[in-house]
C-alpha cells in the first residue's frame, strides 16, 4: 500500500452469510468518513467460503477506496451518488454508492459498496440497475432509522436529562443486516438460476 493511503481500519466487525450456490460478491461494505482518520470500515459482509480470495485487509483497503476524495463532497441534500469502479490491478470491480447521513449526532458522507471479481463483470453488468436500486433502498431505509435514532436520543437527554450510555450506532448494523444479505442472495441466485435471454 502506498504510503498515501489512510492507516487501516481498526479490527472491523465482520459478518459471514452461508450461501446456496456459488456467489458472485467477495463483499458488501459499510463505511464512513471520520474527519481525523480519513474513509473507516464499520462492517464488512461476505459469503462464507473454504477458499479466501481477498482477506479482510484487502476489503478494507478497497472500502476506504471509494470514500477517497469524498472529504469536501457538495451534494444536494438526500443525494445518493454512484461510482463503479473497475481495478485491473486488484482485479475487482466495486460498486458504491455515497450518500450523506447524520449518525451518532455527527453529519458525515458513508458508503454502501458490494465488491466483486472483475471475472463477474460480464455478469454484473446487466444486474447494475437492480443492484443499484436495492442499495438505494437500503440506503434510504438507512437514513429514516439515522433519523428515528437521533430524535429518541434527544427525546431521551430531554426526559432523562442524560445521555444514552450505548454505542448508538450499532445498532444500525443488524438493520443493514437483514437489507444485505436478500441483496448477497439475489446475485448468488442469478448466479446459480440465471434468466433466460428470451421470457415467452
Amino acid at each position: 500500500m502506498s504510503a498515501l493511503c489512510p492507516p487501516p481500519s481498526p479490527a472491523v466487525a465482520k459478518t459471514e452469510i452461508s450461501m446456496n450456490g456459488e456467489s458472485p460478491l467477495l463483499a458488501a461494505t459499510f463505511a464512513y468518513w471520520d474527519n481525523i482518520l480519513g474513509p473507516r470500515v464499520r462492517h464488512i459482509w461476505a459469503p462464507k467460503t473454504d477458499q479466501v480470495l481477498l482477506s479482510d485487509g484487502e476489503i478494507t483497503f478497497l472500502a476506504n477506496h471509494t470514500l477517497n476524495g469524498e472529504i469536501l463532497r457538495n451534494a444536494e441534500s438526500g443525494a445518493i451518488d454512484v461510482k463503479f469502479f473497475v481495478l485491473a490491478e486488484k482485479r475487482v470491480i466495486i460498486v458504491s454508492l455515497i450518500f450523506d447521513g447524520n449518525w451518532n449526532g455527527d453529519r458525515s458522507t458513508y458508503g454502501l459498496s458490494i465488491i466483486l471479481p472483475q471475472s463477474e463483470l460480464a455478469f454484473y453488468l446487466p444486474l447494475h440497475r437492480v443492484c443499484v436500486d436495492r442499495l438505494t433502498h437500503i440506503i434510504r431505509k438507512g437514513r429514516i432509522w439515522m433519523h428515528k435514532e437521533r430524535q429518541e436520543h434527544f427525546q431521551k437527554i430531554v426526559l432523562e436529562g442524560m445521555e444514552r450510555m450505548e454505542d448508538q450506532g450499532q445498532s444500525i448494523i443488524p438493520m443493514l443486516t437483514g437489507e444485505v444479505i436478500p441483496v448477497m442472495e439475489l446475485l448468488s441466485s442469478m448466479k446459480s438460476h440465471s434468466v433466460p435471454e428470451e421470457i415467452d
